[in-house]
């Protein structure tokens, strides 16, 4: 479970989108929709706690069964249970995409990063979810961005977070590897991984997500449910769409 409370976020001390509270449960997937600058990334990134929030907090929890505080989580509780994937490029520097997807497990690996056979367990698992164990000794770097893309989820994977994050995760899939993305939703799902993702496309929002966070391009913020995207009116007015765009 994760608990949103008198949330603002953005830099600084500057609020930039005042988040409704919302308690969010297992297995839930929560898509985050709206214009461009609106806040979505900015939301991805505190939860991530790349950005601390400006008030309020984020309650979560963890594997432990502690209830832990964004605002003051240590960073191997935070990888232990919270993975993240955002759209900025990733240099491999040399590393196999195994290497990088093994990456993944560090939080649990110890001082000297060792990993054992449960960990090499993991690591196949995650690539043959995301259909990436055919490219185990490519280096990272000779990959598409839609490779990549799903490398990097394998390393999510092997977080085995409670929690993970994504920021528009379909941006490099070809349509193959976008119904590849449904499947592993619904997978992790099924395993009471809450998912958490900002997107724009409207049909996998709709289909996939039991509750909407959406943000306008006034940073005004609301939880909607998935049907409402079914609603023209209500995305035009979302996205600021004019009439005569259409």
């Amino acid at each position: 479970m994760m608990e949103f409370k008198d949330l603002s976020i953005g830099y600084g001390r500057r609020p930039l989108v005042r988040v409704p509270d919302i308690k969010i449960e297992a297995g839930e997937i929560i898509s985050i929709t709206g214009p461009n600058g609106s806040g979505k990334s900015t939301l991805l990134r505190t939860l991530s706690c790349l950005l601390p929030p400006v008030s309020g907090d984020i309650v979560f929890s963890a594997k432990d069964g502690r209830m832990l505080s964004l605002s003051s989580i240590d960073r191997r509780s935070a990888s232990m249970n919270i993975a993240a994937l955002f759209t900025d490029r990733i240099r491999g520097n040399g590393l196999r995409c195994y290497d990088l997807t093994a990456a993944g497990r560090y939080p649990y690996s110890g001082f000297f990063g060792k990993l054992g056979d449960k960990d090499q367990d993991i690591i196949n698992e995650a690539m043959e979810l995301t259909e990436t164990t055919d490219l185990s000794e490519r280096l990272f770097d000779s990959l598409s961005d839609g490779q990549k893309q799903r490398v990097l989820l394998s390393r999510c994977l092997c977080q085995k977070p409670l929690y993970l994050l994504l920021d528009e995760p379909t941006a490099f899939l070809d349509l193959r590897y976008q119904y590849l993305l449904r499947r592993i939703l619904s997978v992790l799902s099924d395993r009471g991984v809450t998912v958490i993702m900002s997107i724009h496309e409207l049909s996998l929002a709709s289909e996939c997500s039991s509750r909407l966070i959406t943000i306008d391009s006034s940073h005004l913020s609301s939880i909607r449910d998935p049907e409402s995207l079914k609603d023209m009116d209500f995305v035009k007015k979302l996205f600021g769409i004019s009439s005569s765009l259409i």
